[in-house]
């Protein structure tokens, strides 16, 4: 049939950059392998079930008028072939025609869901264009990882010449220490040297670049890695990476090395780095050695990995352990796609959290596989629609790289509160539970004066002591283990100030200043710092720190404020003199702090309060004030603020929940800048004092009567750093005797009786009331 709703249409065919939603509901995560297919629409390309339970490509078909869709469904064709092993660092697009056959109809949902026949020409060629269309989800993952080496100019205008010394004889060790492999040659003057020392000790001494460094000498290739063909391992050090020599048979012609008598005996820099991230494995067994059992369920559904997403899937998996953001987004799924005005899920932060939820805790996607009448893992959902939306605009998040789980919850906690903002004023915002307050106490040590102050936060970064055990030739190095109230103990001991300018003495004295909690929240959540650095290299440190299992009473570590019998410090303006000098800083530190993939401004800025001391004090210092509003704001303001607030950011801001008195504050106090002014109402409080932090803790926050808490989840990492390696959760569900830890790792869930939190990265912490 066909029906006037086709005539009446409006079709565009999609253009490169539009997104096709083809695969997978935006809404929930039945996707196009299951029976009913998916629903594409052919207005606007969203992606919609189109069976029971939920029927979300009826749905958006009558709160958009968007009447014709295109049903996809996908059928695995037999065959008896096994996929190949993988072998290389890449993604090789496997034609799906090959491996499937695609079943497709159109049909009209302003005519009930009826399929239509005799489609017409202008139709056939949208649906055409969808089929053939990049899935949305996999257009950033397929760019991302083809990791493309690519030729520099310095190979094209290199100047060769073979030191007088250079011998073929020598090519198989570094002429300046004993290693063997792992060695660079120089293809300027033929020096061989060892490559790189890494974070964990391996690798070489540095010898290669020490040669670049004393030389100027730029470009080199690994020998070992060159093939008959013409290929190798080349590095730029001008470039600091690694680079495509087009012209390799020649340079190396120049030392007498014919590249087609050469074998490969070592393995290229792409197959170690494929090789070190398969090594990342996780104990699926007890200390018995007996083996974890799979299981599935609500609330133990796996998150398949993107590419690198292990660290969201990870901090994922214990957000959504916390009952409130359970009971916020999974029981609402239903209602809020009814109502929600927004035309397109996949844009709606909202949306994804919920069909997040969903797919999480309904069940219906944790079942697990059977082969050969074995029990298998299950498949997983694919967090790909999620994490589209909340990295959407950030840069790092958004691209298929390891990212540190910390900075990924602060981040999703920023971006949760800026959509949770306009509704009911964000009364029903689930990253309150892990909101608190800390107090900081500075004394002058002469007058004896204090002074309090107190910082909004939402997760806390602690100190780890570090002592080394007695080194084992051949084996990494161990440390002592710390007991987690060590570490609170660091935090919150008086630290020395220097050179305080104090407003009572009015001269240069020494104070002391400590941190405590004013409030506590309802879930604290913990990062605890394995970092230092070594070689100017910021290398992980195992030290295995030891957590309760029972009930932690941190009521010990509360401020007081002041206290009868103290004075306190007379008020004083802080602002700089006007013809201040700008304080230098030590770029050498910053570009190591921004290797680690801070952002530039955090990294000036804790150079400056550190005093130039150094790049491990100015890393502690980051990670410490990770949480203030104004990290990511520049030290001074620059001249001619404006003084009247944007409009249309006023606006913008005021949208989000926020007060015009406020907004018009802290845009004035940004400059006009409204990413920071977001900062700064998300993060500081409206003007704080001890008093009403006292009056909040009475009337909003009952954990004045409780700060015992118990440990309901965490989050581990594998590898020498933060951003490289594997992370997986592991999860307490219920409390008391019921209570039972479940460990995920991606996709695969199983129940572990014995929870592994030693060397934790990141931990949860529930309070008990």
């Amino acid at each position: 049939m066909v029906c006037d709703h086709v005539s009446q249409a409006v079709l565009t065919l999609p253009a490169s950059s539009t997104p096709v939603y083809k695969e997978e509901c935006t809404q929930c995560f039945d996707d196009h392998n299951m029976a009913a297919g998916i629903d594409v629409c052919l207005s606007c390309f969203n992606g919609g079930c189109p069976g029971t339970p939920n029927n979300h490509a009826h749905q958006h078909a009558m709160k958009s008028g968007h009447h014709l869709t295109v049903n996809i469904r996908r059928v695995r064709k037999e065959s008896d072939e096994r996929p190949a092993k993988l072998t290389k660092l890449e993604i090789v697009e496997e034609p799906e025609n090959d491996q499937y056959e695609f079943e497709t109809f159109v049909r009209c949902w302003g005519c009930s869901g009826a399929q239509l026949d005799n489609v017409p020409e202008d139709v056939q060629r949208v649906v055409h264009a969808v089929l053939h269309a990049v899935e949305a989800s996999k257009g950033s993952e397929i760019k991302a990882w083809a990791e493309e080496v690519t030729a520099c100019s310095h190979f094209d205008s290199l100047t060769q010449a073979p030191a007088a010394d250079f011998s073929s004889e020598a090519l198989h060790q570094c002429s300046m220490c004993d290693k063997r492999d792992n060695l660079w040659m120089c293809l300027s003057c033929g020096h061989v040297g060892c490559g790189r020392k890494q974070y964990d000790g391996s690798g070489g001494n540095n010898h290669a670049i020490a040669h670049f460094e004393q030389t100027g000498h730029r470009v080199s290739v690994k020998l070992g890695t060159i093939t008959p063909e013409g290929t190798a391992d080349a590095y730029c050090y001008a470039c600091d990476d690694n680079k495509l020599n087009p012209h390799l048979a020649q340079h190396l012609q120049v030392f007498g090395i014919n590249v087609a008598a050469q074998q490969k005996t070592e393995k290229s820099i792409a197959e170690l780095q494929l090789e070190h991230n398969l090594k990342f494995d996780f104990s699926m067994t007890t200390a018995d050695g007996t083996q974890l059992q799979p299981v599935a369920g609500p609330g133990l559904t796996g998150l398949r990995n993107l590419g690198n997403s292990c660290y969201l899937a990870s901090v994922m998996q214990c957000v959504f352990g916390i009952d409130r953001f359970r009971d916020r987004y999974f029981p609402s799924a239903a209602d809020h796609f009814l109502t929600c005005s927004q035309l397109h899920p996949a844009k709606c932060m909202l949306c994804q959290l919920h069909k997040l939820a969903n797919g999480l805790w309904s069940g219906r996607y944790a079942v697990l596989e059977t082969e050969d009448g074995e029990t298998r893992h299950q498949h997983g959902i694919s967090p790909a629609h999620f994490k589209a939306m909340v990295a959407r605009d950030h840069p790092e998040f958004a691209s298929m790289r390891q990212q540190d789980a910390f900075e990924f919850l602060q981040h999703l906690n920023k971006q949760i509160d800026i959509a949770e903002r306009p509704v009911e004023g964000g009364a029903l915002n689930p990253t309150s539970v892990f909101d608190f307050t800390t107090e900081e106490r500075l004394q002058c040590t002469k007058c004896s004066r204090v002074r309090y102050t107190t910082q909004k936060s939402s997760l806390l970064s602690l100190p780890v002591a570090k002592r080394p055990l007695a080194a084992v030739e051949g084996a990494p190095q161990e440390f002592e283990p710390v007991q987690l109230a060590e570490c609170f103990d660091m935090m919150t001991a008086d630290e020395t100030v220097d050179g305080y300018m104090c407003p009572s003495c009015e001269q240069p004295t020494t104070a002391k200043k400590s941190t405590r909690f004013a409030t506590f929240p309802k879930v604290l959540a913990v990062q605890v710092r394995r970092f230092e650095f070594v070689n100017w290299v910021p290398q992980k440190l195992e030290i295995p720190v030891q957590v309760p299992q029972s009930p932690i009473e941190l009521g010990a570590y509360r401020g007081q404020g002041l206290q009868p019998g103290e004075e306190a410090l007379p008020e004083t303006n802080d602002q700089p003199p006007t013809d201040a000098q700008p304080e230098p800083v030590d770029e050498s530190v910053v570009a190591q702090l921004e290797s680690m993939g801070f952002p530039r401004v955090r990294c000036v800025k804790a150079v400056k309060k550190t005093g130039n001391t150094g790049a491990e004090s100015a890393m502690n210092w980051i990670f410490e004030h990770m949480d203030d509003a104004d990290i990511d704001a520049p030290d001074s303001e620059p001249q001619g603020t404006a003084a009247v607030a944007d409009p249309a950011a006023v606006e913008q801001l005021m949208a989000m929940g926020f007060p015009q008195a406020r907004v018009e504050r802290e845009l004035l106090q940004s400059d006009g800048d409204a990413n920071r002014a977001l900062d700064r109402l998300l993060n500081l409080s409206d003007d704080v004092t001890m008093d009403n932090v006292a009056a909040a803790t009475d009337s909003k926050d009952d954990s004045a009567s409780c700060s015992q808490y118990e440990l309901t989840g965490f989050v581990s990492h594998k590898g020498s750093s933060v951003h490289c390696g594997h992370y997986v959760a592991t999860v307490r569900h219920g409390l008391g005797t019921d209570s039972a830890w479940f460990f995920f790792n991606d996709a695969r869930v199983v129940a572990q009786p014995e929870p592994q939190s030693e060397q934790a990265y990141v931990y949860f912490f529930t309070r008990n009331d």
